[in-house]
Formats: structure tokens, C-alpha cells, sequence
């Protein structure tokens, strides 16, 4: 790691340093345009930054960790460069600059920014025949995550904010990694402008990446926007122009150890979206590719399936980028209570803790139905029928094969895929604070069992790891009294399903009514 000097310390080298010394010097005065400038957030603070044109020079010029010396002598640090249309915006540290004052800077010296290599502990996790091939974003070990949702104008606010004291719990606890969102609506129509878009969402990403966590982003989006990604041709060019811009600030910016992108969460079937894997995929890989020739890239199969993983082609991408898949199965037990099934709760694992069995369990269900008034006596009557086929599903041999991941694994050794570019990505099992008021799920030993079981199978098939949904809200890591009301400590069942060694309880038998 190179040695910081004192600004005090630090001299505009001469050519026989640059050359002795593998120093980079060039003269501002040729860069036209030179812009300084305030960049704001929000309306609540600004940064000191200036623009120059996106010339090869300026872009081998300006990066982190670079340090400007302005025309008054000062000498300030940049802290992040991303591409906007034909300019640089580079952001350094400390106040807001007076250009009346620093004018144009003379020069810049650099030194090449310091790696972050990976501690012991973190390359422990890797196999031996995979850490030189690993992508970027697991040099550090592997993942294991967790889905946040801080609010963008207020990371630490009560309610699904990040305090310190939460993030000392996730860190003690084990997790290395954070999931967050950006919003892909202001990225295809910026409500002010596609800088201002990319300044409040890099800031955002900024903010994750300061914790010291591997930050995992993911674009938030509906099921009709991620469906006209693929259909529509004016969104296709929207939804390219913005991963081009974005993938060109996060891969400015940020180390590729820290930050990677995932594409669109759960993409729509191929029956709603064909030529999702022969076309889209490919086009936003290499929309985001052509800016970011380093950073992590991570891809999903239709609906997070993992018997899907195999429709990709796998020489439409290169060994640094990833594929997640989200292990909800069987969602009648992960989702219980929600969706389509709102009169099947109290599913635990193992299933055979229901007391009665099978054939209790479709009573209590055909109880709740029948007592439903929204429904008419044919509705009645059809539902009971389905709900016989999904607890018929889920009690085939007792529950002993839910998360049955062979058709995975057998498409890992087909393909030749380095497991470690396999993620699973998202997995977890709703609590009994459910949106919707359905009474769901009180059983913390049945989550904690299936928390295990993935945690287990991710790390039997040597994957990348996992990331666990969520902190707050209806699958719940943290304590909490109702889906608004987050507390400080994770759930110890939770924790010790996903770290511990310890066996874990069955728990007690489970009424159904």
C-alpha cells in the first residue's frame, strides 16, 4: 500500500521524477473548459468539484486518490470521477472551492491509488483452485450479505435506516456484504437531470461503501418496468443510455473489491419477455461492459429460478460476471401467509411438527376458506382443490427436499461454471409481520431452519455465498414489535442459523388453527 505524505510534503514532480518514479504529469492548461463547480445533494450540502472535458489525457488524469494543486497552492485529494456525456465531474475533498480564488489547477501529480488486498481471513474462504480466477467482487472472501433499505435523503433514520449501532450489529454478527436499491424510474426518466440523477444515487452507493461493507446494488422496479425493458425499444435505449452513464461513474469511482451491479431483479419469463436471455441480457452486460471493464456484473435467471441459469450463454459474458439465483422454495412455506396463498399460514420446518399432520393441515386451510366472505361457493371450492395440491407438494417425503438444487448443480458441471461465480442472491422466510395482516409466521425455529439449509447447500456447492432478505420489514432480521417499528439487535435464532455451529432447536409442535 503506498505511504500518504503530508500535503504539506507533496512537490509537482520534474520529468526525470515522473520517469524514475512512474508519476503521471499534465498540464491543465491544455484541458479547455475547465468548470469549478458545486455539486449538491439533495439541497443539503454541496461538494467542491470541478468538469473537464472527457479527453483520454483527463481521464488518465483524474481518479481517486489523485491529488490537485489549485493556482493558489492549496492541494486537494479527488474523492470520485464518473463520466457524464462528454465531461468528467470530478469531486475532491474538503470545502466547496472559490474559483475567484484557485483558479484552474497547474497540475496534477498521482501516484497509483493504493489495492485493497484481502484479509487472511477473507482469502480462507476461497477454494484453492478458484482464487485466481474468482470475480473482482469476491477477492475479499465470500459474500454474505443482507437486503437494506435506508431512505436516500436519510441513511440513518429510524425506520429502515442504518444507525452505527445497527451496522456494529450486522458487522458482529458476520455479515460482510450490503444489498441495496437504486431506483431505475429517475435513472430512465431523471426527474432534473442525468447528472443530478447520478450524483444522488453515487452519493447513495457512496454512503453504503463508507461503512466498509462490499455493497451489492440492485435496481428497484416494478414488474411492468422490468417487462417493458425488454419489449419496448424506447425503454431498451433509455435503460442502455442510463447503464452506460452509471456503470461509467460506479466503475470511475468505486474499487471493484467493493461495489458490483446487479441487472434487473427477478426478470419476467420468457413468456412475457422473450429473447430475455439471447438479447437483453447480453446488450445491458455489454452496455455496462463498455465503461466499467472491471467491475462486477451480476445477472439473474427469470423469477431468481435456478433451473433457469442454464438458458444463459455463457460466452456472452466474460469470467467477471456473476449469476444469482434466489432460493424461495417451496414458496408456499417462504411466502406463507401472502400472494396467492393468503389462507395457508402456520407451515413450519420441519413440517412434521404440525400437529395432525397432512390431512389437519388441508382441514384448517379448507376452514379458513370456507370463512372467507369474499369468495363465492365455486371460488370456495376451487381454491380448496389447489390449496390440496400445494400442501400435497409440500408435505412429499415430509418436507425432506425442499431447496432440492440437483438440477443446479448439474448445470455447474455441464457448463464448467467457476461455482464462485453463483450467488444466492436472496433468500429468506416471512415473519408474522406481514403486510397485509395475515396472522403468518410466529415460528422463529422454523426460519432459522431454513436459513440453515441454504446457508449449508451454498456452502457444499462452493457458491459465492448468500444474501439474506432482510433487515426490517416482513422478513425481518432485526427485533421488531410490527413492520414499521425496527429495534437494534438481530434475531438470535437468525444469527445462529446463519454463523453458529450449534444444533439448531426443532421447536415446539405447531398448532394449525
Amino acid at each position: 500500500m503506498t505511504n500518504r505524505r503530508k500535503l504539506s510534503d507533496i512537490q509537482v514532480p520534474s520529468f526525470d521524477d515522473i520517469r524514475a518514479h512512474h508519476f503521471y504529469l499534465i498540464s491543465l492548461k491544455t484541458l479547455l473548459g475547465l468548470i469549478l463547480t458545486k455539486y449538491q445533494n439533495s439541497g443539503a450540502w454541496s461538494k467542491a468539484g470541478l468538469s473537464v472535458p472527457a479527453t483520454q489525457a483527463s481521464i488518465d488524469a483524474f481518479k481517486p486518490a489523485v491529488h490537485l494543486r489549485f493556482a493558489d497552492g492549496q492541494v486537494r485529494e479527488i474523492s470520485k470521477v464518473f463520466r457524464v456525456g462528454n465531461n468528467l465531474s470530478v469531486y475532491v475533498k474538503g470545502a466547496v472551492l472559490d474559483g475567484n480564488k484557485v483558479g484552474a489547477p497547474n497540475t496534477v501529480s498521482t501516484v497509483p491509488a493504493p489495492r485493497s488486498e484481502p484479509s487472511t481471513s477473507a482469502r480462507s474462504d476461497l477454494s484453492p483452485t478458484t482464487s485466481s480466477t474468482i470475480p473482482a467482487f469476491m477477492a475479499r472472501g465470500d459474500i454474505k450479505g443482507i437486503d437494506i433499505t435506508p431512505p436516500v435523503n436519510d441513511w440513518e433514520a429510524p425506520a429502515y435506516g442504518m444507525t452505527q449501532t445497527r451496522l456494529t450489529a450486522l458487522s458482529a454478527a458476520g455479515l460482510n456484504t450490503l444489498r441495496i436499491w437504486i431506483s431505475l424510474d429517475e435513472f430512465l426518466t431523471p426527474p432534473v437531470s442525468m447528472e443530478a440523477t447520478l450524483s444522488r444515487w453515487i452519493d447513495y452507493i457512496d454512503r453504503a461503501a463508507q461503512t466498509g461493507f462490499r455493497v451489492h446494488v440492485a435496481w428497484a422496479s416494478t414488474w411492468e418496468e422490468r417487462i417493458a425493458l425488454v419489449n419496448e425499444p424506447a425503454q431498451q435505449v433509455r435503460f442502455h443510455y442510463a447503464l452506460n452513464r452509471l456503470c461509467s461513474a460506479m466503475g470511475s469511482y468505486f474499487s471493484k473489491q467493493q461495489v458490483a451491479l446487479e441487472m434487473i431483479n427477478e426478470p419476467p419469463g420468457e413468456n412475457l419477455t422473450p429473447g430475455y436471455y439471447r438479447s437483453a441480457a447480453p446488450g445491458w452486460y455489454s452496455a455496462c461492459r463498455s465503461t466499467a471493464p472491471d467491475m462486477t456484473i451480476i445477472l439473474q435467471p427469470e423469477a431468481g429460478w435456478h433451473g433457469a441459469l442454464g438458458r444463459f450463454n455463457l460466452s456472452d459474458f466474460d469470467s467477471n460476471t456473476m449469476f444469482s439465483f434466489h432460493p424461495y422454495a417451496p414458496g408456499e412455506f417462504t411466502h406463507q401467509g401472502i400472494g396467492s396463498q393468503p389462507h395457508l399460514y402456520n407451515v413450519p420446518m420441519p413440517i412434521t411438527r404440525y400437529v395432525g399432520g397432512k390431512t389437519q393441515m388441508l382441514a384448517d386451510v379448507s376452514a379458513r376458506v370456507y370463512a372467507d366472505p369474499r369468495l363465492s361457493s365455486d371460488q370456495k371450492n376451487s381454491e380448496i382443490t389447489r390449496y390440496g395440491r400445494l400442501i400435497n407438494d409440500l408435505w412429499y417425503d415430509n418436507g425432506s427436499r425442499w431447496e432440492d438444487w440437483s438440477e443446479l448443480q448439474r448445470w455447474v458441471v455441464s457448463s464448467g461454471i467457476n461455482p464462485k461465480r453463483i450467488i444466492a442472491g436472496e433468500f429468506g422466510v416471512v415473519s408474522e409481520f406481514n403486510y397485509n395482516g395475515t396472522p403468518a409466521l410466529k415460528d422463529v425455529a422454523s426460519r432459522a431452519h431454513f436459513m440453515r439449509k441454504i446457508r449449508e447447500q451454498t456452502q457444499a456447492n462452493q457458491f459465492a455465498g448468500w444474501v439474506v432478505h432482510q433487515a426490517f420489514g416482513d422478513f425481518n432480521l432485526f427485533q421488531q414489535n410490527a413492520v414499521g417499528e425496527h429495534g437494534d439487535r438481530l434475531i438470535p435464532e437468525l444469527v445462529e442459523a446463519l454463523f453458529g455451529s450449534q444444533p439448531l432447536p426443532s421447536g415446539p409442535p405447531v398448532m394449525g388453527r
